[in-house]
């Protein structure tokens, strides 16, 4: 190859590539041109019968708008983080009473 990136020698062959047209036969085995129905597997046997439940439509759009849902934090980000530092704080001092408690004797 050269520097521009053209080739240097002639292909080993002298065939043309040719793209298969449909009215030719495939030469692939009968297994994969006609293959057989995925195996349903244990998890989509109890997915489906947990599907055919009566409500079970409802209870998955339920679960999905609870996923969706705004979190505390998001909704009020500052809020969230004084009442996590006050609750660190409070955390914190319960353990270095809970220390001196069980170490100040010694």
């Amino acid at each position: 190859m050269t520097r521009d990136g053209t080739p240097t020698e002639q292909p080993a062959t002298d065939e043309t590539i040719r793209l298969r047209t449909p009215r030719q036969a495939s030469t692939l085995p009968a297994w994969m041109l006609d293959p057989p129905p995925p195996r349903r597997t244990l998890g989509v046997r109890v997915g489906q019968a947990f599907a055919a439940l009566p409500g079970a439509g409802r209870l998955r759009r339920r679960w999905w708008a609870w996923q969706d849902r705004d979190r505390l934090y998001q909704r009020y980000p500052i809020a969230f983080k004084l009442v996590a530092m006050v609750v660190s704080w409070v955390v914190v001092m319960a353990l270095v009473l809970l220390v001196y408690a069980l170490y100040g004797q010694i």
